[in-house]
């Protein structure tokens, strides 16, 4: 049981970031078609490793009658899902040639499904009468058709694991945020593929060939299936989980600058209602609070200070802040500032030097940005100095 835990538990992740995705595929109705091809992909690849556990090779040799059954039903659905990646990668990505895009998915399905047609027939054709639960690669090595069913799955595996990988890696250089991520991931799982499992499991073959023993590369092949496979299907959840992910992380980042806000009473707009953030309306409630936000720091703004501005900026410059960081953490301290002021005088317009030419009226940072900047010690110190100014101390 040791030996099949980590083909199990992997199978397990594949399987359950399927089901996770499952009330999505339900509501989406099949018009998904990303979200229904990821979900098969991952369906594949933890049938391929619950496939791949020798407890599992056993019990459907028992239950079908054929010696070593699971090894080309193992070979099929990895060709399939090689080949299947590659179709989702191109038409993932998209291009401007679309007629270009589907004559090279054509190809690559009927290029692969004729790799799966030929490793069932050759298996067939083949004479594999003794069990081999984790060296049928290289006990068969040399024995006619089995050998060449070997081979013919290890030549279409690679080249899809490294036109999947190179697709994804150069992809990845041209788009941003999780897509990004994903990208990268799926890279790094399918670099797994033909730079680990696929070299070793031939180098193992090529020994056998030459009359060596080579059967500690299998062991290293092995024990890259499961973390190649496991990259892979979390470099496609990550781009699908990323809009939501993003939300959710923006409207937490909001809250501190939702709560500064909140003492402006007399603003528009009825206060953002707590929810979960696994919510589905998220990205509705998320911009409920980012206009709840900019409501109340407008209805703020004939409070507005440039001399608070301008103190904190120089303060947040003399700390070595960077431009940006110095303009953000000014604009946080004036919002702050003119919170603070409009309800100390209850909304009143407040006595201010008449208005310079660069008079602030408004703010141009992004409001998570000026979240995070409430933290500051140069925003609290100019808010005490405000207040310590108005009560002439």
């Amino acid at each position: 049981m040791n030996g099949d835990l980590v083909f199990f538990l992997s199978g397990g992740m594949l399987l359950l970031a399927c089901l996770l995705k499952l009330p999505a595929l339900v509501r989406a109705r099949g018009r998904d078609w990303l979200l229904s091809s990821i979900c098969a992909l991952l369906l594949v690849g933890a049938c391929v490793l619950f496939l791949t556990a020798p407890s599992t090779i056993v019990l459907l040799r028992q239950a079908t009658g054929i010696t070593n059954i699971a090894v080309p039903l193992i070979y099929v659905m990895l060709t399939a899902f090689s080949g299947a990646s590659i179709v989702l990668v191109l038409n993932w990505r998209g291009a401007a040639d679309v007629a270009q895009t589907r004559r090279l998915s054509r190809i690559t399905i009927a290029v692969y499904g004729t790799c799966c047609a030929l490793i069932a027939i050759l298996f067939t054709l083949g004479n594999a009468p003794v069990e081999q639960r984790t060296r049928f690669d290289t006990y068969y090595a040399t024995t006619p058709f089995i050998r060449e069913m070997i081979v013919l799955y290890l030549v279409a595996h690679a080249a899809a694991s490294m036109t999947a990988g190179r697709l994804c890696w150069r992809w990845s250089h041209e788009v941003h945020g999780t897509l990004r991520i994903g990208l990268r991931v799926l890279a790094a799982g399918y670099l797994m593929h033909y730079a680990g499992y696929d070299p070793s499991v031939a180098g193992a073959v090529a020994a056998r060939w030459a009359g060596h023993d080579g059967d500690f590369l299998i062991d290293v092949a092995r024990a890259a299936t499961a973390p190649s496979a496991v990259l892979v299907a979390i470099g496609f959840i990550v781009p699908l989980a990323g809009p939501r992910s993003e939300e959710a992380v923006r409207y937490w980042q909001l809250a501190p600058l939702t709560k500064a806000v909140r003492l402006v009473k007399d603003a528009p707009g009825p206060a953002p209602l707590p929810i979960p953030w696994w919510k589905r309306n998220l990205h509705l409630r998320l911009t409920q609070r980012q206009t709840y936000i900019s409501d109340r720091i407008m209805t703020c703004r004939s409070h507005f200070d440039t001399r608070v501005s301008n103190e904190a900026r120089a303060a947040a410059l003399a700390g070595n802040a960077s431009e940006e960081a110095a303009a953000i953490i000014a604009e946080a301290a004036m919002i702050a500032a003119a919170v603070d002021l409009y309800c100390a005088t209850n909304g009143e317009a407040p006595a201010l030097p008449p208005a310079s030419p660069d008079q602030r009226t408004s703010y141009t940072g992004d409001l998570a940005d000026i979240a995070r900047a409430l933290r500051s010690p140069i925003v609290k110190d100019s808010c005490r100095r405000a207040r310590m100014e108005r009560a002439g101390v």
